[in-house]
């Protein structure tokens, strides 16, 4: 089981203001009317609960997920918006998407056949959203052949199957190179110009809502990274000054000591101490999904930037401090504090991976809030 650090004092808000705000944006952006929000993975590690309150609160239409699981926690939760399920989920498990309403992705004729004898007792129709393979390469038909047989077999079904969605996803939708990206395009006209369209036509992740609006259906969008306040080409195509952070991430010294000269510090002492150097403590660490690389990268205290000394610890990290300071004064990780800020953008600058990849690892242990 996960357990939340209730007792210590280091927690992670997720900023209303900034969710609403980056939600018109990217709404404005790619003139759509309709916009699903990319919850996945524990919203990206934001948490799938908090940032999906967030985002219903701050106006997202609908929520997409990955796994059939964390669609039945939202409904569990009181989530009545429409919810996407965007991978493959197993076809004896039909009737469960059907119950709980859920628009369920579709990628081949035979997963139609397979779910069908497991829709017998459902109470509705299952929402399908046909996904087109037009060259990410994961899930999806291929073949104009097939997805005419699986529009024939649903419609032969109706008390089954609602065609509801059709979809495919940009592997390069981000990038000032947009070879690639048109030659998806031109094989999703080359599929879908004549087949009949759904109610929910939804091809738009955050690069291709944002950077490509004029060239592709945008009524419907997936965002994700955008509305989390990460600039989906990472500055390239548009400076991320439109957006507004929505991670903030603090906590509070839990020991101050002054250090003499060669003292090392954390495991493998790859720091060794000043004379008289003040050092303090604070409870966070890579148990709390922060990566190592963070050894050497700064927080903020007093609007002061400070240095992480040594290695992560576990449960722990130690930092340098300007002098003696008291316990329980608030250290920044993550976020504005007077004229300074720290961002995810800054931890991937610093560490080589990307925004999404350090937030993903943010586990359960961290209290999440949300705040204004």
């Amino acid at each position: 089981m996960s357990v939340t650090a209730d007792h210590r004092p280091t927690k992670l808000y997720i900023s209303q203001h900034a969710v609403t705000h980056n939600l018109a944006e990217t709404r404005k952006a790619a003139h759509a009317k309709t916009v699903f929000l990319a919850v996945k993975a524990n919203a990206y590690g934001f948490g799938l609960l908090e940032m999906s309150r967030a985002a219903v609160n701050g106006g997202a239409d609908g929520l997409a997920v990955a796994v059939l699981d964390e669609a039945l926690a939202l409904r569990q939760h009181g989530f009545t918006v429409p919810i996407l399920v965007m991978s493959i989920v197993m076809p004896q498990y039909a009737e469960e998407l059907a119950d709980n309403d859920l628009i369920t992705t579709v990628a081949s004729d035979q997963w139609l056949h397979d779910a069908q004898p497991y829709l017998a007792q459902a109470g509705q129709p299952l929402k399908v959203s046909m996904g087109i393979d037009t060259g990410m390469g994961r899930i999806g038909y291929r073949s104009r052949a097939e997805m005419d047989a699986s529009l024939q077999f649903m419609q032969a079904h109706p008390d089954d199957f609602e065609y509801y969605g059709l979809m495919t996803h940009f592997s390069q939708a981000d990038s000032s190179e947009v070879d690639y990206f048109h030659k998806q395009l031109a094989r999703w006209h080359e599929l879908t110009d004549t087949f009949p369209h759904p109610p929910m036509v939804h091809v738009a992740n955050s690069g291709a809502a944002m950077y490509h609006a004029d060239e592709i259906p945008t009524d419907v969008i997936r965002a994700g990274t955008v509305v989390y306040g990460i600039e989906p080409s990472l500055g390239e195509l548009r400076d991320a000054s439109y957006l507004e952070p929505v991670l903030t991430l603090t906590t509070q010294l839990i020991f101050v000591k002054q250090m003499h000269a060669g003292d090392g510090i954390s495991y493998g002492h790859i720091y060794e101490a000043k004379e008289g150097e003040w050092v303090g403590t604070i409870p966070l660490g890579y148990g709390d999904g922060l990566t190592r690389r963070l050894t050497g990268a700064e927080v903020l205290v007093n609007g002061q930037r400070c240095q992480i000394l040594g290695k992560l610890a576990m449960d722990a990290m130690m930092i340098r401090l300007p002098g003696p300071l008291p316990l329980g004064t608030k250290v920044t990780v993550l976020g504005r504090d007077g004229d300074e800020e720290i961002t995810l953008d800054e931890w991937a600058d610093f560490t080589g991976f990307a925004p999404w990849e350090l937030s993903i690892n943010l586990n359960d242990r961290l209290i999440r809030e949300i705040s204004e």
